[in-house]
């Protein structure tokens, strides 16, 4: 049997739908936005003049997907999709979360012709995304696929009260628990879905542990990520790390409390200058005034197009990514391609192992702190980690992904 994918954003939606085309078993991929040169927006890219138009294509290059170029491609939504982005950008997280989730409604309303159509086929859809989908796709029939990319929301809600009761301060509009709506909506998906994949044991774990039901356990599958071969797959092996001067640590994604950045930030004023350097990549998620007493320890980009990714990441030692909460963090497994040492969390989901780095007993200044010390004390130690983080990078290429797909739909009978 064909499988449908759909996604009203990105996430790592189109490599599955590669895999699947990959398989002969891609029957369509759904997502908002998808670049064709010959379409607007895209077309603004060539029309705009200098240092706009290449920020433009710079920014288009998120959306670029050659290798899925011969696929039945459906792009409902994309003007929802767009405003949300622009919105989130703007550092508006209460708005963009409504406007994502009338977004992701009117997306699925636009499938419904589709689903509905006589062809057989199963749907595979991504969390928070897919209940009025797999409630029309139930209805005729169809297997029901759900990709839950993050851990279960009671969990966060949890964990940011935790924050809370030490950073109360660090909190800017928008951060807040997920609230009974989307909970409840999470839990009609847990119910439709006939197996619901998670990207990590950890992610699974909170599922199980809230979804209240064996019969909901009884559906989870852990399925891991892979990294983006055409970005990472041929990255060189890394140099030694020099015996003095800083270690070079980096912190990609949303630069808020959820990834424990404000660990981040207060681990690295605690060191000598001399010992460490820190650059961070990506949307903050903290008030500016308080980012404001750290910027002179930082080299700071906002968000940077994937292309740039590997060539940043290729000139930094080690990785840090204190999370409280994912699915599983690609940007984990894209360190360990480019020979990055990780110090993370076992919340992060996969990526460290006790030869490529160091795994942190909990979320916390004082532990993030101590890895890094380690690090800067060891070199020998940190240039092993590293030269050991590209060969477990293999467990995370393409055709692992690839085969854990056709996996399940033997599993399936699909």
């Amino acid at each position: 049997m064909q499988v449908a994918v759909f996604h009203p954003g990105v996430q790592h939606s189109w490599q599955t739908a590669l895999a699947l085309q990959d398989l002969g078993r891609l029957e369509w991929y759904a997502t908002s936005i998808f670049r064709r040169a010959d379409r607007f927006p895209f077309t603004l890219e060539n029309l705009l003049p200098g240092a706009l138009g290449r920020a433009t294509r710079r920014e288009f290059s998120r959306f670029d997907f050659p290798q899925l170029a011969d696929a039945r491609i459906i792009t409902p939504g994309s003007t929802a999709e767009w405003i949300e982005r622009l919105t989130a950008r703007a550092g508006f997280l209460g708005p963009s979360r409504r406007i994502n989730d009338l977004g992701n409604d009117l997306f699925a309303r636009a499938l419904e012709r589709e689903i509905r159509t006589d062809i057989p086929y199963a749907v595979w859809g991504y969390n928070s995304a897919s209940q009025r989908v797999f409630a029309t796709a139930k209805a005729c029939g169809r297997l029901a696929i759900l990709d839950r990319t993050i851990g279960d929301w009671r969990y966060f809600n949890h964990q940011l009260e935790i924050i809370r009761q030490t950073h109360a301060d660090w909190f800017i509009p928008g951060v807040e628990p997920q609230n009974a709506q989307r909970i409840a909506r999470d839990d009609a998906e847990y119910s439709l879905a006939d197996v619901i994949l998670c990207g990590s044991e950890f992610a699974a774990a909170t599922v199980r542990q809230f979804a209240g039901s064996p019969d909901i356990a009884e559906k989870l599958r852990v399925l891991p990520y892979c990294f983006d071969e055409a970005l990472f797959g041929n990255m060189p092996a890394p140099a030694p790390v020099p015996k003095s001067g800083p270690v070079k640590f980096l912190f990609t994604g949303l630069a808020g409390l959820r990834k424990g950045f404000h660990h981040v930030l207060e681990a690295i004023a605690q060191l000598p200058r001399s010992d460490a350097e820190l650059t961070v990549v990506g949307q903050l998620s903290i008030p500016d005034a308080i980012f404001a007493r750290y910027a002179d320890r930082i080299t700071y980009r906002r968000t940077v197009p994937r292309s740039e990714m590997p060539a940043i990441m290729a000139d930094h030692h080690a990785l840090l990514f204190p999370s409280y909460f994912e699915g599983s963090a690609l940007t984990l497994v894209e360190g360990l391609a480019s020979g990055l040492a990780l110090i993370q969390t076992s919340q992060s989901g996969n990526g460290v192992t006790p030869d490529t780095g160091i795994c942190l007993a909990k979320p916390g200044t004082s532990e993030l702190l101590g890895a890094m010390r380690q690090m800067i004390d060891d070199r020998d130690r940190l240039d092993a980690m590293r030269v050991a983080a590209q060969h477990e990078a293999q467990r995370y290429r393409f055709a692992q992904y690839r085969h854990g797909i056709s996996q399940l739909l033997v599993d399936l009978a699909c």
